[in-house]
């Protein structure tokens, strides 16, 4: 059974090209009124069927004055139809005439819709027509296997382009003025066209996978990354090296935000771009094996979380980091005004970047740890009432603020916390940038290259006790590894970033301080409560510090509040072991505390101690030098 889509191109093919509103006059079979021709049907037409309907269009101009409604006749709309058809200038007089002498309450635009010739159809609908042939003629249709997104891959440009998307309909306009003669297409013959080209794309199309910067063959396994640039180029990246090529067989597309990656030199250096990016030398690994896990399309993603006191850089650092891996025309954002913006900023840019956030809601901090596992969110479809529109939320993401921002136990372990230090010596802006972006194509050929070794050292890596994000762990001790570290380097580290990140979770809970400051007078391996949630609530109630705020009053809050901290405190060595099952006791259900012995974890004491210190030095104020 044939297509649409095929039936379109057959068209095409069969005029030579698509067809236009301004050139299909010129398509007609008539070309000249004192010539003889033949209609579509084979039937000859001369100048006694021009003259018959000629008159029949006069006689009623003439009887209209007094009887307006003979302009809405058979009579007349036929006869003005074959004028039109076969006779310009007939019908250009006729026209003016027919303007000339109407009854002021008959609109001229109403008796040329009436009397268009079927053979152009309405003027809308015409080049609605025109454009969705354009676009068959010069691209592949096909939709998302996942969003169910339309997309069309231009072939003369190598390009993939979203049909709802307004470079798509940039492109489109473009095309249209420049194949028909000058002519514009109005914005409601494009919005027909793309719903009948979106229509084509999901079924008569291919079914693809679409990605944004990054992808992963599904057969070769082989990765590759979109540059973005005008010639749409990728870089494939497997274990026995890297090329830019031209043709690859995934599609990427393009938002309209995103800029070109650095044009990589072989054999570079990454070890600069710690030049240009104030991250302190115990966190390095961490950060790289974050920049080489984001282009891996088929593993999560670790949060990475910038902290730092004023005059530290944070900005400035995440902006660079960003510049290889998701270059995009606003490098940092402030945090989102409302939950439902996060997925549509997912939505549109592969890394999600956010600046000088003060605060993180829970429902936030949720989101967030969809995004570094793989999730989605769901919404009303616009100027619908029962539909859904499910967008896709497996991005790398990657913030920055004054204060620790992560506080809950599941993103605490899907995250990577890296403090800045104050910095002791400026640069200026210009300067700084000007310079970054001449180093940026080595600093980018190194970490090719080294994304080029990690791949072949990968299948080589075993760990004994692997952490929650395994895949980002393996792949930094095999980075580490090809780096000439020792084999246990990078996990010792990430275990220890782990740490410290756990610890400052407590620090943010009142009840898991109080229960760790509670369980500083018991011997290690020892059973420090068994009974119930009320009774132990009173039992901390003198460790409680500062206000309420936080503070359970009940029971059933405690509870609760050990349930969201039980992996942390479980890393800090404090063993809580709810009652399962029916109520045993009519008082209250019961819950069992031990304390074990944890090498390698600090004590929440000693934390605090180092937060003190740090109010006691004071906070430094910015003086507005960016480094």
């Amino acid at each position: 059974m044939t297509s649409i889509t095929d039936e379109i191109r057959q068209e095409i093919e069969q005029v030579g090209g698509a067809c236009f509103p301004s050139e299909c006059i010129g398509q007609n079979d008539v070309h000249h009124v004192h010539h003889v021709h033949k209609t579509e049907t084979g039937q000859e037409v001369g100048r006694l069927d021009i003259d018959k309907q000629v008159a029949t269009i006069k006689n009623v101009i003439e009887r209209a004055k007094e009887n307006p409604g003979l302009y809405a006749s058979s009579e007349f709309i036929e006869a003005m139809k074959f004028i039109r058809e076969h006779d310009d200038e007939f019908w250009v007089a006729l026209r003016c005439q027919i303007k000339r002498d109407k009854p002021n309450g008959v609109l001229l635009a109403d008796i040329d819709d009436a009397t268009r010739p079927d053979s152009e159809g309405s003027g809308e609908r015409n080049v609605a027509s025109a454009l969705i042939k354009l676009v068959v003629s010069r691209g592949e249709l096909f939709y998302d296997e996942g969003s169910r997104d339309a997309f069309v891959t231009i072939a003369d440009k190598n390009e993939t382009l979203k049909i709802s998307s307004s470079l798509f309909t940039d492109w489109l306009s473009y095309a249209y003025y420049q194949d028909s003669g000058h002519s514009s297409a109005s914005e409601a013959a494009i919005k027909q066209a793309c719903s009948a080209l979106s229509g084509l794309c999901k079924f008569e199309g291919g079914k693809e996978r679409v990605f944004m910067r990054a992808a992963k063959h599904s057969e070769s396994g082989v990765y590759y990354l979109f540059m973005a640039d005008d010639k749409n180029r990728a870089i494939e990246v497997m274990a026995t090296g890297w090329r830019v090529l031209d043709n690859y067989p995934v599609k990427f597309w393009k938002p309209s935000t995103s800029l070109p990656l650095p044009e990589p030199v072989a054999g570079g250096d990454v070890g600069r771009l710690w030049e240009f990016c104030n991250i302190p030398e115990g966190d390095r690994l961490l950060v790289l094996a974050w920049l080489l896990e984001g282009w891996r399309v088929d593993t999560p993603f670790p949060v990475l979380e910038i902290n730092g006191v004023q005059g530290s850089a944070k900005s400035t650092t995440q902006s660079n980091l960003r510049m290889l891996a998701d270059p995009n025309t606003a490098n940092l954002r402030p945090a989102p005004k409302a939950i439902d913006d996060m997925p549509v900023a997912a939505n549109n840019n592969w890394l999600i970047s956010y600046e000088n956030i003060s605060y993180l809601p829970a429902r936030m901090q949720d989101i967030l740890c969809s995004m570094a596992t793989g999730g989605a969110a769901g919404g009303r479809t616009l100027f619908t009432n029962g539909e859904e529109t499910v967008l896709e939320m497996k991005r790398p993401v990657v913030i920055n603020g004054i204060p620790s921002l992560i506080t809950a136990q599941d993103l605490t372990e899907r995250s990577i916390h890296v403090e800045l230090p104050r910095l002791e010596q400026y640069e200026g802006e210009v300067d700084l940038q000007t310079k970054y972006k001449t180093a940026l194509p080595e600093i980018f050929g190194g970490l090719l290259d080294l994304f080029v070794k990690t791949l072949a050292t990968l299948p080589n890596v075993k760990i004994a006790r692997p952490p929650r994000m395994v895949d980002y762990c393996l792949l930094g001790e095999a980075m580490a590894r090809s780096m000439g570290f020792d084999a246990g380097r990078f996990t010792d580290q990430y275990n220890e970033n782990r740490n410290e990140s756990v610890l400052r979770s407590i620090e943010s809970s009142p009840v898991a301080s109080a229960v760790l400051e509670y369980a500083e007078g018991f011997p290690e391996d020892s059973t420090i409560y068994d009974g119930t949630y009320q009774e132990l609530l009173d039992k901390l109630l003198p460790y409680k510090a500062g206000s309420s705020d936080g503070w359970p009053q009940r029971a059933k809050g405690l509870a609760n509040a050990l349930k969201r901290n039980m992996p942390a405190l479980q890393e800090a060595g404090i063993i809580v072991k709810p009652e399962q099952g029916r109520q045993q006791n009519r008082n209250g259900r019961k819950v069992f505390i031990q304390k074990k012995c944890v090498h390698g974890v600090r004590s929440v004491h000693d934390l605090a101690g180092n937060t003190q210190r740090e109010s006691i030095a004071g906070v430094p104020v910015d003086d507005g030098r960016p480094f």
